[in-house]
């Protein structure tokens, strides 16, 4: 039986009195899901991962996530919903520079208030990064704090991960070790994956596609695969 992890509907947002960034967009993302949403810069990438990870409010629309309507939580219930269910991801690793890698990778754990139980041990293994579990993220190069960055984001078992441009950043080597990483994810956890990209070619990595033109349309396209 398949799952429905995430359904937006119609959603619209606007700011002020310009146009709307998003217009109209519908979309669904099933359990284990790798969806990839592609555009060009401006289309509205950011503000629908925003949207849909409860860190933005649409102007209209409908945004479920696991089964809950989220547009009419308040900022407190937001917060546990992200915390409990969204890892995110962005497009700087966003790691706290003076901790060490290990320190950011159980950060989560601090607002969560739930036990180790070896999972740091657990994802420092799984995303190859325990040899640098000692260094400060000031001194891990980028392909290394991106995979930080993923262990961090899972580190509350959600059941989606939200990544905005993870591989804006990077060179064509740690693009693809990142990938692998989020297809990881996605195989060995059961986590589903929306990843937001301008790069049209990392869509092959993807179990579905979804096309973003301006804010103004979603096509989904074929599994590349």
């Amino acid at each position: 039986m398949v799952t429905q992890v995430i359904r937006a509907n119609q959603l619209v947002k606007r700011y002020g009195g310009r146009d709307a960034v998003l217009n109209g967009i519908s979309l669904q993302v099933n359990e284990a899901e790798f969806q990839m949403v592609y555009g060009k810069s401006g289309c509205g990438k950011t503000t629908l991962l925003n949207i849909l990870g409860g860190l933005d409010r649409p102007t209209s629309g409908e945004v479920v996530i696991d089964g809950q309507n989220i547009v009419g939580l308040n900022e407190d219930e937001l917060a546990r919903m992200r915390l409990d269910k969204i890892g995110f991801v962005f497009q700087d690793a966003n790691l706290l520079m003076d901790l060490t890698v290990r320190e950011n990778v159980r950060l989560p754990l601090k607002f969560s208030r739930r036990k180790d139980g070896g999972r740091v041990e657990d994802l420092l293994n799984k995303f190859d990064i325990h040899h640098i579990a000692e260094e400060t993220a000031n001194k891990i190069s980028g392909g290394e704090a991106q995979r930080a960055a993923i262990a961090r984001a899972m580190m509350n078992e959600p059941k989606i991960i939200l990544a905005d441009e993870p591989t804006g950043n990077l060179d064509i080597e740690n693009t693809e070790n990142v990938i692998e990483m989020f297809q990881l994810v996605r195989k060995d956890f059961g986590t589903t994956i929306v990843l937001a990209t301008h790069d049209r070619d990392l869509a092959i990595h993807a179990t579905s596609t979804v096309y973003l033109s301006e804010g103004r349309a979603v096509e989904e396209m074929p599994n590349p695969r």
